[in-house]
């Protein structure tokens, strides 16, 4: 006797260009990750204002109390905005959670360029500012000078070297990144490396935060996970924080020009053998950054190419969501702006 079996249903193919009603939910999804960014923006930066003026001067010139605030304005910020963000987009982050997409060799090169590339960005941001400093543009960056409490040091450590970099993981590769990923792998990629460079609200740290945000991007978007970028982000502020703080302690005159606090020019006779190792070891693994970023250019990679109809969902639409050129007109403003009309 013969046998008929239902064929199974197969899904509508999907048209290149989407309709009315796909553009409304597309946009209304764009939205609503911008607006997770702009209360993360409203957050920081209104307990910021608050704290400068209602707080007295006292409280300010208490070195734990300020640096006990300092580094509770962004956790309270990011907590709430990945809070908001899971709930609104539906995340979930137990697969992020995964070991299973990296190896020792994967960490290898991305910690070493990463680490490589905070040199060159630092490179980069002192010319920008010599340039600057010829037409009298002057524009503060985040002080992570050392100061006289060690339960202040020890509270700023633990932020920049570990809270910071969690929270910072779980809010720009996680809500906002697998938020963007759906159509096109590479917009979310450079869109949240943007984007975590400008969160730093100064164009110093702008310029590492995107350089150091691809590759965080990439390697969470190809193994999975954010272990990876997490891990990679302690490194990189940590060995900061470190080469810093040596800086500060072997040779004064050495940090206070090297952070443009001193206006005396360095000369090689200022720096100690340690102060040379230490700038050669950095150059160094610069050099092998730029190796690695070769190897991996020319290997290539398994990122997905955006196809057609990812494309016709993703700048077309992007760019006709409002909350995100809000997002980028108050970053822009806070980053450019901002920092050199303050003084």
């Amino acid at each position: 006797m013969e046998q008929f079996y239902a064929m199974p249903p197969q899904p509508a193919p999907v048209s290149v260009k989407p309709d009315k009603e796909e553009r409304r939910q597309i946009r209304k999804k764009y939205n609503l990750t911008a607006l997770v960014l702009l209360i993360n923006i409203f957050i920081f930066n209104g307990i910021a204002i608050a704290g400068g003026s209602f707080l007295p001067n006292s409280f300010w010139e208490n070195e734990f109390y300020s640096t006990a605030y300092s580094c509770c304005i962004p956790i309270i910020s990011e907590i709430t905005a990945i809070i908001v963000g899971i709930k609104l987009m539906g995340l979930d982050f137990k697969p992020l959670a995964t070991r299973d997409g990296f190896n020792g060799g994967t960490m290898f090169k991305l910690i070493t360029l990463a680490v490589g590339l905070q040199t060159a960005a630092s490179m980069i941001a002192a010319i920008i500012t010599a340039i600057l400093d010829q037409f009298g543009l002057k524009s503060p960056t985040a002080d992570l000078t050392a100061t006289t409490s060690l339960p202040a040091n020890l509270l700023m450590y633990f932020y920049a070297c570990l809270l910071g970099p969690v929270l910072e993981e779980l809010l720009y590769r996680g809500v906002l990144l697998q938020s963007m990923r759906k159509y096109n792998e590479k917009f979310a990629i450079f869109l949240s490396a943007v984007i975590f460079g400008l969160m730093h609200e100064n164009y110093q740290q702008f310029i590492l935060g995107f350089l150091v945000g691809i590759p965080l991007a990439v390697v969470t978007i190809k193994s999975g996970s954010l272990i990876p970028s997490i891990f990679t982000h302690i490194i990189v502020n940590t060995s900061g924080m470190f080469f810093n703080c040596w800086m500060q302690y072997s040779n004064s005159k050495f940090y206070q020009s090297a952070t443009g606090k001193a206006v005396d020019d360095l000369t090689l006779s200022d720096m100690s053998t340690a102060d040379i190792t230490a700038v050669l070891f950095r150059f160094g693994i610069m050099i092998a950054a730029l190796v690695v970023g070769i190897v991996v250019l020319v290997k290539g990679g398994n990122m997905s190419r955006p196809t057609p109809a990812g494309k016709a969902r993703t700048m077309p639409i992007f760019v006709t969501a409002a909350l995100w050129w809000i997002v980028f007109i108050l970053y822009a403003f806070l980053n450019f702006v901002w920092p050199f009309i303050r003084q």
